[in-house]
């Protein structure tokens, strides 16, 4: 019969996969309705009367995926929105009339409107990339005068050290291979943004020629080509090789200055990951290996759970202790893969969100087959804790080993192999451990309040492995082989003393020393609290951050009103103390607060300008649907309030405290899952509003000096202010809303308010037929762009470019140039 069933599907599935072992592959890919009702909407004005085939054609969907696939997430709105032209190229065509007097007039509608969306994608690409060659060569000056400081640097410390200052010449070798280190990684961060932009100009380009030439196989002319010579082939993005330039000047930087001219080293260093993240086949293979063995021997458990008589001499609930912190650490750690998983198919840029080496880390597969196998190690010390006495090792052995094995995998310091050890990522993770920790003592990153966040979620856990060390150092003994546990039968109220453990109900001091364990239960919220301290030292900003802080606090009330009223229950069992009440209400008010902080502060929601169609979200969502983040709203509200069990069920029932941590320290790991997704995405969405795509690395802090000089700088007077004293009624126009600020403050300062005005406005939206006088402060890429628009002025107006000139053109006479290098003015006149 299996054998029947199983020819049966083979055969039924043979026409489906032989078509993809062809040499070009052809998929079966099912119609979609909306694909069938659009063929018959296209079918109708044409009133086919002759024989009608159906191809697989190629519809410019390979080109489609391959953008999405290679674009950079933070600059997604700044690519040409390909799918979008290509929709709206077949609505036109299906509405083409079937009269054969009516199409050309028709056509030529559709280029208009056509060509002019491309026209207005082809303006935000090259303001877009000028800005970043803008960017980009400013950054190039001072990676470059860094360097020759630092070069400098080595010339005199050479001289000055000596066979007298060998002390102090060792500590200027180990700040100069400091300095040389971050010049290093400076240099490798800024040649990735380079690649990146140049990626972003071939893309678009791509792009262009691709739905051009869509668009003239569709309307059946060469409109399309013509446009893309004239317009594309033409603009300032396609033809500018500034970006080849500046990666040649890199490499060269590199090689020969901090290379020693080793070019092999130096492109190793500069090497570029692959724009699209590619799974190993072997961690692939292994992930679903250990995956599988997971689900079967936790089936082994359990039925060994179920079919096992209990154990007469071993106390109730110790193991469920022992192992129940490791396995929340694994589960939260396989879940912290799911989340990496779905940031990189949603384009969330979590490798930048925590700032790790983009050329070497972990992919999401990786984390997950290291999470699955220490869940495969946890299972085999399960079973083998439930068949010790087949086995015959003491049953306590199990979960001590599978703790040693767990530290000796973390803190072992082999390198090789890279694929097995893992020890970059292990000590990256252990840095930022060790910072959560020490937080009052140095500044505090994304990746350090989000490792405490997790920390927030694993409470249980931290009390599990305070417990495990109580246990293993006070309740066994040790002098036999057998590791037995102490054990008493203590009588109802009656103390169980330190160094043994209830036979009966499990209780032992190490669970019931209620003062070590709250302050282990603070220890997370501690973390967390300390970080906001610090974060409020380095910015002045009490919100978000001392009101952050108000929100860790209040675990600090909870736990402070529970071991009170926990006091109270030992001293008077009858009676409800007044603590029970306050209990309840520290759990409310931390309840309100730590929801409300999730919904409108790390996820960002309930934003005002969310759209009308989505009510309460924000106004840019990543994920897709709308009820994904509604779900989530509702599941944290409903998770955050686990702690009405711990109260009905644990107080009024009297349910034992173990089996409350068993339903509601997973659903906490659950609830800290989602939040990790929207938590994320909120962060990447502020990163594209700032277009920041690789880290930004600085080779030496800013100091007190190098502020104040930076202070001083914007104390000069600008362009506005500088025209205003001279008696000209002169106007500012900036996309900045903090700088017009800065500088409609500083005229009311000056004095000079009557004759400035200051507007936050696009430089390419403003009327300039009103001025007479242009005074622009631009990039060298960016004076070809601006030039349509300062052609917009009357005969007779004036531009004054200053640091770049203008590029040649008819419409404006070089009449003066003043100064030289980047402090030229040039003076043009509009003819």
């Amino acid at each position: 019969m299996a054998g029947a069933i199983g020819l049966g599907i083979t055969a039924a599935a043979i026409p489906f996969v032989t078509p993809a072992l062809r040499k070009v592959c052809i998929p079966y890919v099912p119609a979609t309705p909306q694909q069938l009702a659009n063929v018959s909407c296209a079918l109708a004005p044409l009133n086919p009367r002759g024989p009608l085939i159906d191809l697989g054609s190629g519809d410019g969907r390979v080109f489609g995926e391959q953008l999405v696939s290679h674009l950079t997430p933070e600059w997604r709105k700044q690519y040409i929105e390909y799918e979008r032209l290509k929709d709206s190229l077949y609505q036109f065509m299906m509405e083409m009339p079937s009269e054969e007097d009516r199409r050309e007039s028709y056509l030529a509608q559709i280029d208009e409107k056509f060509f002019n969306e491309c026209e207005k994608e082809l303006t935000k690409i090259n303001l877009f990339f000028s800005q970043k060659i803008a960017e980009a060569q400013g950054k190039i000056h001072e990676l470059q005068s860094e360097l020759h400081q630092f070069k400098e640097t080595i010339g005199d410390s050479e001289l000055k050290t000596g066979l007298r200052n060998r002390f102090r010449g060792d500590k200027l070798q180990k700040e100069r291979a400091k300095t040389a280190q971050q010049l290093k990684l400076a240099f490798s961060e800024f040649y990735l943004s380079l690649v990146l932009v140049q990626n972003y100009q071939q893309l678009n380009a791509t792009g262009f020629r691709k739905i051009l030439k869509k668009h003239d196989k569709l309307t059946m002319n060469e409109n399309g080509l013509q446009w893309r010579i004239n317009k594309v082939e033409k603009s300032s993005f396609f033809l500018n090789r500034d970006i080849e330039t500046l990666i040649n000047t890199v490499e060269t930087s590199v090689i020969n200055e901090l290379e020693g001219g080793d070019r092999q080293a130096g492109m190793k260093r500069l090497k570029v990951p692959p724009l699209s993240e590619k799974q190993s086949s072997s961690t692939t293979f292994t992930l679903g290996l250990f995956m599988g063995a997971v689900i079967v021997l936790v089936v082994a458990i359990i039925l060994s759970f179920i079919a096992s008589p209990a154990r007469q001499n071993e106390p109730k609930w110790v193991a469920v202790r022992l192992f129940r912190g490791p396995l929340l650490l694994f589960a939260l750690t396989f879940l912290c893969g799911v989340n990496m998983y779905g940031w990189a198919k949603a384009g969330v840029n979590h490798v930048l969100i925590f700032e790790v080496d983009p050329r070497n880390h972990l992919t999401y597969q990786d984390l997950m087959q290291v999470a699955a196998f220490m869940m495969v190690l946890w299972s085999c010390a399960a079973l083998a804790y439930q068949y010790a006495h087949l086995l015959g090792i003491p049953p306590f052995l199990p979960p001590f080993a599978l703790m040693v094995i767990c530290c000796i995998l973390m803190f072992n310091p082999f390198k090789k192999p890279e694929s097995l050890f893992h020890r970059n990522s292990r000590f990256w993770l252990l840095k930022h451990c060790f910072n959560c920790f020490t937080a009052p003592f140095h500044f505090v990153t994304f990746t350090d309040f989000w490792l405490g966040d997790q920390m927030n979620s694993l409470t249980t856990a931290f009390q599990d492995f305070q417990y495990f060390i109580c246990f293993y150092a006070t309740e066994v003994d040790y002098s036999s082989a057998w590791m037995s546990v102490r054990t008493v039968n203590a009588t109802s109220g009656a103390a169980i003393p330190w160094g043994y453990v209830d036979a009966v109900t499990g209780k032992d001091m190490c669970m019931s020393a209620s003062g070590i364990r709250s302050l282990v239960a603070i220890i997370p919220a501690t973390v967390r609290f300390m970080q906001c301290l610090r974060r409020y030292r380095d910015t002045k900003h009490v919100h978000p951050h001392l009101v952050n802080a108000g929100k860790y606090a209040t675990t600090f009330l909870t736990v402070a009103c529970g071991a009170l009223n926990k006091w109270a229950e030992k001293a008077n069992p009858n009676e409800t103390s007044i603590f029970f009440y306050i209990w309840i209400a520290s759990y409310i008010f931390s309840f309100t607060y730590t929801f409300l902080w999730d919904v409108f502060m790390d996820w960002g929601l309930i934003d005002p300008r969310s759209p009308r169609d989505a009510p309460f979200l924000r106004e840019e969502m990543i994920y897709g649907s709308k009820w994904y983040y509604y779900a989530a709203i509702v599941e944290d509200f409903v998770l955050r309030l686990s702690w009405v069990l711990n109260v009905s069920l644990g107080e009024a029932w009297t349910l034992e405290t173990d089996l409350l941590m068993c339903i509601t320290a997973p659903l906490e790991v659950f609830r800290r899952f989602i939040w990790n997704y929207l938590r994320l995405e909120n962060e990447h969405v502020n990163n594209c509003g700032q277009f920041r795509a690789v880290r930004d690395i600085s080779v030496k802090p800013i100091r007190k000096g190098d502020l104040e000089s930076l202070l001083a700088k914007m104390d000069q007077p600008d362009g506005v202010l500088q025209c205003a004293q001279e008696g000209i009624q002169s106007t500012g126009v900036e996309l900045n809303s903090i700088l017009v600020a800065y500088s409609r403050w500083r005229s009311f300062r000056t004095g000079l308010r009557p004759l400035t005005k200051f507007y936050r406005r696009d430089i390419f939206k403003t009327d300039l037929t009103q001025y007479n006088v242009a005074v622009i402060f631009g990039a060298e890429t960016l004076m070809e762009s601006l030039l349509p628009k300062l052609n917009e002025m009357n005969a007779g107006g004036r531009v004054i470019a200053c640091r770049f000139p203008l590029p040649e053109h008819p419409n404006w006479k070089l009449t003066t140039q003043i100064g030289e290098g980047i402090d030229s003015v040039w003076v043009y006149l509009r003819v």
